[in-house]
Parts: structure tokens; sequence; C-alpha cells
């Protein structure tokens, strides 16, 4: 990462707080301090460490990313993020810029037919070259010159999706817009299940709305989300419970949170939740 960027995202962002910049999808967070692992929904994104380092926990599985790699988010992913080590004089820099789905068909359509598509395991930890690391720097610069944005973001991201396109891991974000693929069908499943949170899911209809067996739809869906479809839902849920209970504060009853996110039993949902967060409910309203 070129210097002269941190430094001027060290000028623009406010620390221990997530922002979009003024490039429509670009988000940055800041920290100056270590934090205790922190559960979110990420979006379908790409996600770069600019400086320090950060851990991520994705189901049991736990992985590091410093600036030397990028993580590939193709479906919304509910996962933990921890910052062990940051500070005021080294805050720790993560990037997010949101999937474009639409642009990233338009370069596919783009790059010679002829260029292969090989297969592998759809893991979200990506080798970060150069090239690609170069184009973001010059997107990050364009928040310096605001007149800029409107007709250069959009040209330096398609340059940065068609090296993705056609990099090492260039395969996973192909399948992620090919009608059809195993990828496309399992994002089609995670866009079902988050729109229709307080519904229970029957694995064998999931599986046909996507035009797939049963056992394939779940090998599948857990190679990419690391979690089981039950499981899943039961992270999404739970993550927007915390996120209603934050904004709803103590003038909202638990037994209603509980029902709004599918939850019968309001007592499963206080021990559930509390097994993810650390705490109950009713303490975190406190």
């Amino acid at each position: 990462m070129n210097q002269n960027t941190i430094d001027l995202l060290l000028t623009l962002l406010p620390r221990n707080k997530t922002i979009e910049s003024a490039v429509a999808g670009l988000f940055f967070y800041c920290a100056d301090q270590p934090n205790k692992a922190v559960s979110y929904i990420q979006e379908p994104s790409i996600c770069i460490v600019l400086q320090g380092e950060r851990e991520i926990y994705l189901g049991a599985e736990c992985q590091r990313f410093s600036n030397s790699h990028l993580m590939f988010c193709p479906v919304n992913i509910p996962l933990s993020m921890h910052i062990k080590h940051a500070s005021i004089q080294n805050p720790v820099i993560v990037l997010s810029m949101k999937l474009n789905l639409s642009m990233i068909r338009e370069v596919l359509a783009q790059i010679p037919t002829h260029h292969s598509i090989t297969s592998g395991h759809l893991g979200i930890k990506w080798q970060l070259d150069d090239a690609i690391m170069a184009a973001f720097n010059r997107l990050i610069g364009l928040l310096d010159y605001p007149n800029d944005i409107e007709f250069l973001a959009s040209l330096i991201q398609q340059e940065i999706y068609y090296r993705l396109l056609l990099g090492e891991q260039g395969h996973k974000l192909r399948q992620l817009v090919v009608e059809g693929s195993h990828t496309h069908r399992i994002a089609q499943a995670t866009d079902w299940i988050k729109s229709h949170l307080n519904e229970p899911i029957m694995v064998e209809n999931l599986a046909s709305r996507c035009g797939m067996s049963v056992s394939g739809f779940h090998q599948h869906f857990k190679g990419i989300t690391q979690l089981s479809p039950l499981q899943y839902q039961k992270s999404l849920r739970l993550m927007e419970a915390r996120r209603l209970i934050k904004i709803q504060g103590q003038t909202v009853q638990i037994a209603q949170i509980a029902m709004q996110v599918g939850y019968e039993s309001p007592s499963q949902f206080s021990r559930e939740y509390k097994r993810l967060f650390g705490l109950s409910p009713s303490n975190e309203m406190r």
C-alpha cells in the first residue's frame, strides 16, 4: 500500500467507525484501539486490510488478514472480526468494496472466451497482487479529487474486476455472475434466506428452488459460507436481532425481537444470543 494513500486516509477517516466514502460502495473502517470479536454480516464484497492485521472467524475457521491478501465474499456471510493490535500511532485500516454484479458481467463479456476457468476450493482468502493494489490506490486517490469521482471511479473499478477475473482465482468471481453456476445458485439461496428471516427453512424446498439436489446444495452451501443452511439462518437471525436491539434499546421487548426474527421461544432466543455474543439480550439493552 502506497504510504501517500495511507496518509490521505488518516486525514479523512473517523476512528472506530465504518463509513461509506464519496465513491459509492467503497467503505472504510479505521481502528485506533484493539477490539473484541465483533459479529456482523459481510455483504458481497472485496475487503483489504490496508494497514495492520485483523482476524476473521468464519464458522469454526479463523484466518488472519494483512495487506498481502484480500478477502473475497461472494454472498452475504455472517462472520466475526477481531483486531488484536491497533493504536493511535498505528491504526488498522480496512477497505471493503461492494461487488457490482452488473459491472462484473459487462467486464466478463469483453474478456476472450478462450481464457480457462480452473476449479478449486471457494475460499475467501486470495493473494493480493501488485496490479490490483495499484488500481485500488488510484481508486482511493480519487477521494482527494472529488470532481473526478463520477467519471473515473467506474473505470478504475472495471480494471479491478478485469484483473481479478483474469487472475489465479478468477474462476471464483466468474462463477458468481454466470447463470446456473453453483456459486450463483447459492447466492440466490442466501438472498432468499436473508429476505425471509422469520420463516422456517425447508432445505429440500430451498435446494429445489436452486435446481440442485439436497446433498449437492448442502455441499456447495457449506463450501461457500462454511455453515449449513440452518446455521447460516440462525447467525443471520441473531445478528439482525442485535441490530434491532441497538436501534430500539429499552423501548422493545425481548419476546417481540425474538418473534420478529423468527424465534417462537424467547428463552431459546436468549440462550443462543448469549452463546454467540457473550451476553444476554437484556444485558445488551442496558
